[in-house]
């Protein structure tokens, strides 16, 4: 049988299978009958962003049916034909390469006409002019520049992803997202100074992490840590995962943080500085109750004495995660499974030694990269997974 005397329930199946943009586009051209089916198919896609082959190590990409993606695009997009095929999109990934081989006009206008549009990601690097502007209706923004969005539109946004901008920027800014939910910052510059802003009560998640190589050692030596701080700022807190390289956090022993029940907490202990000690740590972690889950991730000075004060500190402690820790040792392990018998208590331990056991006794927990992860969730889309493969966005199943 012919390819074209296959009935079109079965044509449909077969283009549900296609998420590359350019491959949606060639067989659409076919002829009518493929142009009106690549329309049904198409208007059902929620989400459209740039794939890159060495995020996910080259392995080919199977998304769901609802989305498509677009590799670097090489020649000028026809940005009205793209709006054509996709005219319902909640989110939208506007990269660097695809808004210089496009109008932008083009884009405006495209974007003007989506009501649908809940999220979108621009990487515009200082552009004059930013799109944020033109969309009313924006919940989820990730961008390099957070004055581009600081318009009378930010109150909406639930979801904030800055990605190379510096943090002081974002600190300055904070009365204009005064409905954050999630707070994902990837900055050139870590939180060094001191949060004296507005308090966050809706925020839940917050990912602090800074790019490579950004502060110099020497910049290191001296310098203190305020990104519990903020935390301070955040009531109902739920969730956050830090990467720390400093050598002194500030920590406000007045307040206790009682929602907080997530915590990652990754190391990178430059050389030739002093590390936070353990009695600052000790009297961080006094602060956080109700904490559930804990991950202290490649701390070459965490011992398995270390170990032993934490499950004493935290009363609710059931998982408790300690990769890339080279002085804990199966000693750690068994000193738990003896404190778990004598107390009641259930905490699951990893480190080095078994952590190939984590992902069989928590099944639901993610390590895939996905620039979109369903379920605002950040043990199952976020706790396993290393900074540069969390997710721009969680989105809730109605979305």
């Amino acid at each position: 049988m012919l390819i074209s005397e296959l009935p079109e329930e079965c044509l449909l199946i077969i283009f549900g299978f296609i998420n590359e943009l350019d491959d949606l586009m060639e067989c659409y051209k076919v002829c009518s009958q493929w142009s009106r089916l690549i329309l049904e198919r198409t208007r059902k896609v929620k989400y459209l962003f740039e794939h890159h082959e060495w995020w996910c190590y080259k392995v080919p990409p199977s998304y769901p049916f609802d989305y498509v993606y677009y590799s670097i695009p090489y020649e000028p997009m026809d940005v009205t034909f793209v709006s054509t095929l996709f005219p319902d999109l909640k989110i939208v990934e506007f990269s660097d390469d695809f808004w210089r081989r496009s109008n932008s006009e083009d884009i405006v206008t495209w974007v003007k006409k989506m009501k649908s549009l809940k999220g979108l990601m621009h990487i515009f690097f200082a552009k004059e002019e930013a799109i944020f502007q033109y969309c009313n209706e924006l919940e989820m923004l990730s961008t390099d520049y957070v004055e581009a969005c600081t318009n009378v539109n930010s109150v909406n946004i639930k979801q904030l992803c800055l990605v190379n901008d510096i943090c002081g920027s974002f600190l300055e800014n904070a009365h204009y997202f005064p409905n954050l939910e999630r707070l994902l910052l990837h900055t050139e510059e870590d939180l060094r100074y001191y949060y004296d802003g507005p308090i966050f009560s809706r925020l839940k998640i917050v990912q602090f992490s800074k790019a490579d190589g950004s502060l110099w050692e020497e910049e290191l030596k001296g310098s203190t840590y305020y990104g519990f701080q903020f935390m301070d700022s955040c009531p109902n807190l739920q969730s956050a995962a830090i990467s720390l390289e400093y050598n002194s956090i500030f920590v406000d022993e007045s307040l206790q943080h009682k929602s907080l029940q997530d915590l990652v907490i990754v190391f990178s202990e430059p050389k030739d500085t002093d590390s936070v000690t353990w009695n600052e740590f000790k009297r961080l972690f006094i602060k956080y109750p109700n904490l559930k889950h804990l991950a202290l991730r490649s701390w070459n000075r965490l011992t398995n004495n270390h170990v032993k004060q934490l499950v004493r500190i935290l009363p609710n402690l059931v998982l408790f995660d300690v990769r890339d820790c080279p002085r804990v040792t199966q000693k750690a392990v068994n000193y738990i499974q003896c404190y778990n018998r004598r107390h009641g208590r259930t905490i699951k331990f990893y480190f080095d030694g078994n952590y190939h056991n984590i992902q069989s006794d928590w099944p639901h927990l993610s390590t895939k990269y996905e620039k979109i992860s369903q379920g605002f969730d950040f043990m199952k889309n976020c706790f396993l997974k290393d900074f540069y493969k969390l997710p721009t966005f969680l989105i809730s199943s109605e979305d």
